[in-house]
């Protein structure tokens, strides 16, 4: 599934929660942009490139790796996220598809 998501289908969503567990604690994250990243012309991907960024809570840092993320409409992916700040809102957390 995740081959197939496009940045068209996914800006439809933000604003939605994403829900995750780290060890015994389910961890909500919420989509807060979808972007557009600039593609390479020399690239050739079967879509525009695009990155999700996600906030979580301030309490609890999610180091990068894969996390099995659940949405109530789009059900269960696999995704990689990197932690690419913290602000007073909590730690904004990215992840990019090619």
């Amino acid at each position: 599934m995740l081959e197939s998501l496009t940045f068209d289908q996914m800006k439809a969503f933000v604003g939605t929660t994403f829900h995750t567990t780290a060890g015994d604690r389910e961890i909500d994250l919420l989509l807060v942009q979808a972007g557009k990243v600039m593609e390479s012309e020399a690239a050739q991907l079967d879509r525009n490139p695009f990155s999700l960024f996600f906030l979580g809570p301030g309490d609890l840092y999610l180091p990068q790796k894969m996390y099995t993320l659940r949405h109530e409409t789009l059900g269960t992916l696999e995704i990689f996220i990197v932690p690419v700040g913290r602000d007073a809102k909590g730690y904004l957390y990215e992840a990019v598809f090619t």
